[in-house]
């Protein structure tokens, strides 16, 4: 799934839930500009920020249509470490366990 497919199913979920853009981003805790670059496939959204919209429609991955085994492998070993790891969750709750464990992770490294 690419950028620009994505935004396109985020966009239209988003609609189906009744939430304008500025509704969405303030439920979701993140900037409106953001959402509307995302949306637009400008940008494709963190795993923090992928949580926070996911939260905030009540969806999952799969509802969203993304597929983790499906996203791109960068040549850092720590980006090929956490897509591992995220495809290993057996469920939605053991995979926002191992999101909230990255973004410790994250943090704890200066990592953006």
């Amino acid at each position: 799934m690419n950028n620009n497919e994505f935004g396109k199913k985020l966009k239209e979920l988003r609609k189906s839930k009744g939430f304008t853009q500025q509704a969405l981003a303030e439920k979701a805790e993140i900037d409106e500009k953001h959402l509307s670059r995302v949306e637009n496939g400008k940008y494709f959204p963190s795993y923090a920020t992928l949580n926070k919209l996911l939260n905030a429609l009540g969806v999952t991955l799969n509802e969203v249509g993304f597929q983790l085994e499906q996203a791109e492998i960068h040549k850092n070993p720590l980006y090929s470490k956490a897509v591992q790891i995220l495809n290993s969750a057996k469920d939605d709750n053991e995979l926002s366990c191992y999101i909230d464990s990255l973004k410790a992770v994250q943090k704890a490294l200066k990592l953006k």
